[in-house]
């Protein structure tokens, strides 16, 4: 079986999908305020990202993108509103304007823009009622569901622009439709326990299919016996900072093809293990705050391009005294290739490469309350796991608007 454009367009799209973007401190302790403010009746939040992306080196094409997206979340506390108890509802409806840059310029697995989804789309891409119960160690969520805003997820890769640094692209690249992450999300329903020394343990299940695969502007909710279902779980540990470390694994219920002879297989699975640490606060005596993250992952390669992907990251926090809250970055993502993936790119014409590379350095800043602005510079080593493609050095400045309301 031969890769085609469009196949090879698909697995880049699946593995680029993840969570959006959004600010945030990294392991800032001394920035953090212990008191619990009361949870807000309504909370409305909306926020316009703004992508500029460019070619400097290599590459498909020269040239620039312009890529954004738009967030509308509203949180209802359901207790506060209706008198229902320990509930809460929450509503995320997006667009993107579906400009591509990785896709038409690149042709990288990894994903220099995690905003970009190549499609223009308004969707709903989350709408679910949690319940809380045990004095709050427990909670039941259910509805449309981003698996990446609690699974595989990590505060100190959260800054950073390349997609494989939120949901890993050896999870992000699976399905056919790929999981229930951004853009797309699906019908699931999750189980979550914290216990009093921090750690937690989560499960959920959901549609093995989001959306519509024919009809991908859409938001569709179709529970199809035929599309099964994805099943994750995760054990973890956080403390007052944040996640310090976790492990999940995710298998699939329907039968895939095999990526070379198409015959049925039934391993869809992986797993995966992230750790985060703060390596240096100001709280300690330290000039500024320094925090770490690692992660791997693995999935079978014999329906899936990639093998495994490893990731590492450190974020400086108030490195310039004058500006306390703002954010350094510097991340590298390894991406393995699997064999059959490997033997599709030669079959095309290509030189299979065991990887793709990219290193990315980044800086966040608030310029306002209301705005945010963030240089970025990305190295991409064999784009598309092809040898024969040039090594390329793309820049891309992002900037975000957002507003808060809080209704009591």
């Amino acid at each position: 079986m031969h890769p085609t454009p469009t196949k090879l367009a698909i697995y880049r799209t699946l593995i680029v999908a993840c969570v959006p973007w959004s600010p945030s401190a990294v392991f800032a302790a001394d920035e953090q305020d212990t008191a619990v403010p009361e949870t807000p009746a309504i909370s409305l939040q909306a926020a316009y990202t703004g992508d500029v992306w460019n070619v400097l080196s290599g590459g498909l094409d020269d040239g620039s993108a312009y890529l954004d997206d738009i967030d509308l979340q509203i949180a209802v506390d359901l207790d506060r509103t209706l008198g229902w108890s320990g509930a809460q509802f929450f509503f995320y409806a997006l667009y993107n304007n579906g400009n591509s840059f990785s896709g038409d310029k690149i042709g990288d697995l990894n994903g220099v823009s995690n905003i970009e989804t190549g499609l223009e789309a308004l969707r709903i891409q989350e709408a679910w009622i949690d319940q809380t119960f045990a004095d709050g160690h427990g909670s039941l969520r259910a509805g449309l569901y981003d698996l990446n805003s609690e699974f595989d997820a990590g505060e100190v890769r959260g800054l950073f622009m390349l997609s494989s640094h939120g949901i890993g692209p050896d999870f992000a690249q699976t399905g056919l439709n790929g999981p229930s992450i951004f853009p797309v999300t699906s019908m699931a329903a999750r189980l979550n326990w914290t216990f009093d020394s921090g750690a937690y343990v989560r499960a959920a299940v959901l549609d093995g299919v989001p959306g519509d695969p024919e009809h991908p502007k859409r938001t569709t909710i179709d529970l199809d016996d035929g599309d099964g279902a994805l099943i994750v779980a995760e054990v973890g540990l956080t403390n007052d900072h944040g996640r310090i470390w976790s492990l999940g694994a995710w298998t699939y219920t329907e039968d895939f093809p095999d990526l070379v002879t198409a015959t049925p297989r039934n391993n869809n699975r992986g797993a995966y293990i992230a750790l985060e640490e703060s390596l240096l606060s100001r709280e300690r005596g330290s000039d500024f705050d320094l925090a770490g993250a690692l992660r791997f992952g693995v999935a079978d390669d014999s329906i899936n391009p990639l093998t495994s992907y490893a990731g590492a990251s450190v974020v400086a926090t108030g490195l310039i005294t004058a500006r306390p809250a703002d954010q350094l970055g510097l991340a590298i993502a390894i991406a393995s290739i699997g064999e059959k993936f490997q033997s599709q790119i030669a079959d095309a014409g290509g030189e299979p490469a065991d990887h793709e590379i990219n290193l990315e350095l980044t800086y966040y800043a608030d310029v306002t309350d209301w705005l945010s602005v963030q240089p970025d510079l990305q190295w991409i080593v064999n784009p598309g796991a092809d040898q024969a493609a040039e090594d390329t050095l793309v820049a891309g400045l992002r900037f975000q608007l957002k507003q808060n309301w809080d209704f009591d």
